[in-house]
């Protein structure tokens, strides 16, 4: 009878170290030659007229459940006194349970075979422990095994079945509760799907074919999606009866026995149920009104090399636009307009006086130039910048931190700025900015008496040309009306500008300033403070004269409280 906390003998008290002793020493006697049925069954206990006696014979079989209360009797001596057990007990304390072993020896005096136990404590032949175990000639230990007999009995079936109930529902397994029926539906349909379908798997292609996902459902024709008959082939039990997954779509081949058992009868079944999550959102009500134009129409150009001509028949110059009196350069001037552009590819003057770059030689206009224009030009993001750094335009605005992700929609960008002559000094209105990857180049900062031309002739170095890229861009978009508005103020103090020690310090020794757009465009004031944040403002002072700013009507009228 092996001992429950035998794994644990290091924790076990005195008297279940007895208790796994006997144990150990009744299954080594059990296994050994000596063993027999008469050996086990004189050591027996039995109930005879009310009293408990040893050895065979009629009565009732005792059995305890331990082997130190079935042997309580018999470990003690006839004088009463536990002295046999307690020399077990000690044995017990002792012994190493891991190296513990018997062996035995032909007849004791008048028992059967000596019994020697040894291990690490009690070494060599070990020690004799016959005596402590057999008493009056009966070994004392086995009383707790049953010998079995193999016996049986013929039964009549016929006359069982008139007496015994051989249904015997109790024995039955009670059905599944609902919640373990879902969960086996959900771990079987989990099972049974194909694997998971992504958008990516429906989009692959664009509308005219090219490798490149759109954000639709890639369609033939018959505007079913074109990889529907290929994943069938590849899942469908139709076409694997081993591993094959629930058929797909009803109108794809399923044969009789899966016609009603697709994916597609599954979400028609759930479809009635999932009707509020299914429904669209409802759009939340625009109450807006919606713009009316002002005016009957507008001035078209119908080419890009038509234009006006504003004539003063009451005097022979517009007031402020005498070029033998500029007094613009003065007060300084505004020019707004509409603009729509329909192309890629139109440049040139939307609106100009006299010509402020004729004979522009290092960005020196020659001594008869005067006036302003402001102009439109485009660049294609494939050509070549004319920048050492560079290979394309595109090239040079994915390191731009004004201008990046212009080609992002279009291989073309336009762009519009205002160039005006003052005193045989050109000034234009493009910003300085930072180098994205190469923040230690001066490639888009704001150079102090250079502004970039695409006729490379007109500049002391090509490599200035990159800085068109930092001019007034205008989204492509040839349904949207643009508000440009053009202005240039005198008393921006544009030269005092550059090279200010201010703020923090920016690459190669340039000040931060340098290639900061804002700062640009009037709207940071600086300051002696190297550990002061920047100071923003409405106007600053400092920055351009010149000016470009545009809105479109669309965002206008969303500001304006219309609806678009």
């Amino acid at each position: 009878m092996a001992y429950s906390l035998e794994e644990n003998i290091g924790n076990l008290s005195s008297r279940q170290r007895l208790e796994l002793l006997l144990d150990k020493i009744a299954e080594a006697i059990i296994y050994s030659s000596y063993a027999s049925p008469e050996l086990i069954e004189s050591g027996q206990k039995y109930i005879r007229d009310g009293q408990l006696q040893s050895g065979a014979g009629d009565g009732i079989l005792a059995l305890f459940q331990k082997d130190i209360k079935a042997n309580e009797v018999d470990l003690q001596n006839k004088a009463g006194e536990d002295s046999v057990a307690t020399d077990l007990q000690t044995i017990a304390n002792q012994v190493d349970f891991n190296s513990l072993s018997f062996s035995f020896n032909e007849g004791a005096d008048e028992f059967l075979f000596d019994i020697f136990l040894s291990d690490n404590f009690y070494y060599n032949e070990g020690i004799s422990i016959t005596n402590l175990i057999v008493l009056d000639g009966q070994f004392s230990n086995t009383s707790q095994f049953i010998p079995l007999e193999k016996t049986s009995r013929t039964v009549d079936v016929d006359k069982a079945n008139e007496f015994l109930d051989t249904n015997i529902f109790e024995l039955l397994p009670s059905g599944d509760s609902r919640q373990q029926r879902i969960i086996r539906f959900f771990n079987e349909l989990n099972a049974l799907l194909p694997p998971n379908l992504s958008l990516q798997d429906f989009d692959q292609l664009n509308s005219q074919g090219d490798a490149i996902p759109d954000g639709r459902v890639d369609r033939d024709e018959n505007n079913n999606w074109i990889g529907a008959e290929q994943h069938n082939l590849d899942n469908s039990i139709v076409n694997n009866s081993e591993d094959g997954f629930i058929h797909r779509r009803k109108d794809l081949p399923s044969g009789e026995i899966n016609e009603s058992r697709t994916i597609e009868d599954i979400y028609n079944t759930i479809v009635p149920y999932l009707t509020d999550f299914l429904e669209p959102p409802i759009s939340p009500q625009d109450d807006r009104p919606v713009y009316e134009n002002q005016s009957s129409g507008y001035l078209q150009f119908r080419s890009p090399n038509q234009g006006i001509i504003i004539r003063n028949t009451n005097q022979q110059f517009i007031e402020g636009l005498d070029p033998n009196n500029p007094t613009y350069l003065q007060t300084g001037f505004t020019i707004t307009m509409w603009v729509r552009f329909l192309d890629k590819v139109s440049e040139g003057t939307l609106f100009n006086f006299g010509n402020p770059i004729r004979g522009t030689v290092n960005s020196q206009p020659a001594e008869n130039a005067f006036g302003f224009k402001l102009e439109t030009y485009v660049l294609n993001g494939d050509d070549e910048c004319p920048h050492d750094q560079y290979t394309t335009w595109n090239d040079a605005a994915q390191d731009n931190n004004y201008s990046e992700n212009i080609f992002q929609d279009s291989n073309t960008a336009r762009f519009v700025r205002l160039i005006v002559n003052q005193d045989s000094r050109l000034y234009d209105s493009h910003v300085g900015s930072e180098s994205i990857n190469s923040p230690n180049l001066e490639r888009f900062d704001k150079l102090n008496s250079v502004i970039p031309f695409l006729n490379y002739d007109l500049m002391d170095s090509q490599v200035n040309a990159s800085r068109l890229l930092n001019t007034t861009f205008i989204p492509e978009n040839f349904n949207e009306w643009y508000f440009i508005c053009a202005s240039f103020n005198p008393n921006i103090q544009e030269d005092a500008s550059h090279n200010i020690s201010v703020n923090s310090q920016g690459p190669e020794g340039n000040n931060l300033l340098e290639v900061t757009p804002n700062y640009w465009l009037n709207h940071i004031l600086p300051s002696t403070d190297t550990s002061a944040e920047f100071n923003f403002t409405n106007n600053s002072n400092y920055g351009n004269k010149c000016k470009v700013e545009i809105i479109s009507k669309s965002d206008l009228l969303r500001a304006r409280g219309f609806k678009v």
